[in-house]
């Protein structure tokens, strides 16, 4: 047996990692109460209408049309009222789903592919882009959305039983009877599945749209678990998404531009619409190339290059290098391994197809204006293709010290990296708690006085968050946050305590 022999125990250790993970960032999410506002203005109608109501509303929202989103808050709603801890446990577990469907793709064997693996969840559950996992509305679709996008590549990746065909293998030669069988069995339980899947995600999000372009790209690259009539069924999907969403959404005042970071600050919608009158193909490159570069090099942030705006003005926070290193760092280290990997066993060439499907396209929808959390479905690709490169300098004979070293480093950066989420979650709890207190005045304002309203603010005063702003001073040089550290007390009021 060799050193890199398959051993179940080491199967088992990305799953392990990434529970280890749902239970660290579990304990500072907890602290998270509702926010007043996004949670409220997600809550109130559905909470308010009955269903019919409800379910006209959903299917006849306008710009943001996510029908089922709205659909799941009335549901949940009528399931367990405001009562928080339900709707938290809901976040966790789709965190934890989709960690777990990461370490289920690589399936590693051997200490080796395991420590990759590794690597790749730790940089999920530490990218910027993978913050809007921990949001919710009270729930979270783009946790869902996601989940479901990551379940599509795993069915299409899945190995077919041994000495069955591919899906579209038997075309053009006779059948016989057990193959007539087994085509209606997957027809029936297997690739009309891929339709469905699409067709609730993308009434769930916009994000869902990605299973069209992934569906076709992984069964052009000879994905064994989908075939022509899975391909067929996304897009009858799309199509029937699209005849619902024109048919009944109302639409009004739809714009080509909308407010987004451009160069070295935040522009808004008609200052945009001047700028690049008719052509806003020209804006809309930008955007997705800024999507991209956030992923890979953690700069641009929101289309604003604020890492360079920084460096230009001399008031470069520390963190900034740390991201950006990190970021620099990997992807050279990504782009050497794929190269010396070249050419890839089958299952690693697949989980390319679909690292680059997601990097690509997911990069792709932020062409309007581009934010952190549309590169969520581009940083889980950058994941995946992290882990063939890393399995690559580790499993290669010639330098295989020098691979295991340059490993080493990437492991270790994306640990500490995957830290401030952790702060991040703190942060969020406190930043919730002013909005009902602080800000409560200027925010609550702007909603309607229901009962509902003051329902969460009980709710979110009951328990007080630890304040962040008294956390290391090392938390803040490493870290992004999102308040000032408060300063230290004096030395002699702390003698005089």
């Amino acid at each position: 047996m060799t050193s890199n022999a398959p051993r179940p125990a080491l199967a088992r250790l990305p799953f392990v990692w990434a529970l280890g993970y749902v239970v660290l960032f579990g304990s500072a999410f907890s602290t998270i109460a509702w926010s007043l506002g996004d949670t409220y203005s997600h809550l109130a109608r559905p909470a308010q209408a009955a269903w019919p109501q409800a379910v006209t509303d959903a299917f006849t929202s306008g710009r943001e049309y996510r029908p089922l989103f709205d659909l799941a808050i009335k549901a949940a709603y009528e399931t367990a009222g405001t009562w928080l801890p339900f709707y938290q446990a809901l976040v966790m577990l789709l965190f934890a789903a989709l960690l777990l469907l990461v370490a289920w793709l690589c399936r590693a064997v051997g200490r080796r592919r395991a420590l990759a693996a590794c690597i790749a969840i730790s940089c999920v559950s530490a990218l910027h882009t993978s913050r809007i996992l921990f949001g919710f509305w009270p729930l979270n679709h783009y946790a869902f959305v996601m989940v479901l996008v990551l379940v599509v590549i795993a069915l299409a990746l899945r190995p077919l039983p041994r000495g069955t065909d591919p899906p579209d293998a038997r075309r053009g030669r006779g059948s016989t009877r057990k193959d007539r069988g087994t085509d209606l069995v997957r027809s029936v339980g297997g690739d009309w599945l891929f339709g469905v899947l699409a067709l609730v995600a993308m009434l769930g999000l916009e994000l869902g749209v990605l299973i069209v372009p992934l569906s076709i790209v992984l069964w052009w690259f000879g994905a064994p678990g989908i075939g022509r009539r899975g391909v067929l069924s996304v897009i009858a999907a799309a199509v029937l998404y699209l005849a619902v969403r024109l048919t009944f959404a109302e639409y009004s005042g739809e714009s080509l531009y909308a407010d987004t970071g451009f160069v070295f600050q935040t522009v808004d919608a008609a200052s945009l619409r001047a700028r690049f009158g008719d052509s806003p193909w020209l804006l809309w490159i930008y955007n997705a190339g800024s999507t991209f570069l956030t992923i890979v090099a953690s700069e641009p942030r929101e289309g604003v290059f604020s890492f360079v705006e920084s460096l230009l003005a001399h008031d470069m926070e520390s963190w900034r290098w740390f991201h950006v290193g990190v970021s620099a760092l990997t992807t050279v280290v990504m782009a050497g391994g794929l190269i010396r990997g070249w050419p890839w066993h089958e299952r690693d060439r697949l989980l390319v197809v679909a690292g680059c499907a997601l990097l690509v396209f997911g990069s792709g929808l932020g062409f309007l204006y581009t934010r952190d959390r549309i590169g969520l479905a581009g940083g889980v690709g950058y994941a995946l293709l992290l882990y063939v490169a890393c399995a690559a300098w580790l499993d290669a004979a010639t330098w295989r010290r020098t691979g295991a070293a340059v490993v080493a480093i990437v492991a270790a950066v994306w640990l500490i990296r995957s830290g401030e989420m952790f702060f991040q979650l703190r942060d969020l709890a406190w930043d919730y708690r002013t909005e009902w207190t602080e800000r409560f005045e200027e925010l609550g304002a702007r909603q309607e006085q229901t009962a509902l309203l003051h329902q969460l603010r009980a709710a979110a005063l009951a328990k007080t968050p630890a304040d962040p702003r008294r956390d290391p001073a090392w938390t803040y040089f490493l870290f992004e946050r999102r308040f000032r550290r408060a300063p230290a007390a004096p030395k002699a009021a702390r003698h005089a305590r």
